[in-house]
């Protein structure tokens, strides 16, 4: 169950990633999607929390930033909207940093080349979006690759926890 619930927060975050990717290239139809896959990540750590005796303490941070995207979205704190955007995002990219690099977080991963790689991966993600937000040209295209890049770690990281490597 808990090998489950560790591919499964994982997992709805990769689709966060994604449903971000198509928020940020403007295509209609994602927002229904993407805030249930939302609910579902919420879901998958709340089931997490309840369910797995030996829990990481560390848990309290992503349930603290999933609080306030809850609370921001609803309340929208009385900042204007452009400046809500850039608050999210900064919250949204530390939250998935902290879930590609926490070392052992939610489960153990000896495997090493997963951090190099994902580092990568998110710095592309990172410039990509900056591009963007920037409006330069073929910026789209950094995007989709920084996107599905970071989203791939973060499935191929969430598959691995608990893995051990015969040495």
């Amino acid at each position: 169950m808990k090998k489950f619930l560790i591919t499964l927060i994982y997992a709805t975050l990769a689709t966060m990633v994604v449903a971000y990717l198509f928020k940020m290239m403007n295509w209609p139809g994602f927002g229904d999607l993407s805030l249930g896959i939302f609910w579902l990540h919420i879901g998958a750590y709340l089931t997490y929390s309840l369910m797995v005796p030996d829990k990481d303490s560390r848990i309290l941070y992503p349930m603290i930033a999933l609080v306030v995207g809850i609370l921001v979205n609803m309340f929208k704190v009385g900042l204007d909207s452009e400046m809500l955007i850039y608050g999210l995002f900064v919250v949204f990219l530390v939250y998935v940093g902290f879930h590609l690099f926490a070392k052992d977080y939610l489960d153990k991963n000896d495997l090493k080349v997963l951090r190099k790689i994902s580092i990568g991966a998110f710095v592309v993600f990172v410039v990509a979006v900056l591009m963007k937000l920037m409006h330069l040209q073929d910026a789209h295209y950094a995007l989709i690759v920084g996107s599905a890049a970071v989203a791939f770690m973060l499935l191929i990281t969430g598959m691995t926890k608990g893995l051990e490597r015969n040495k």
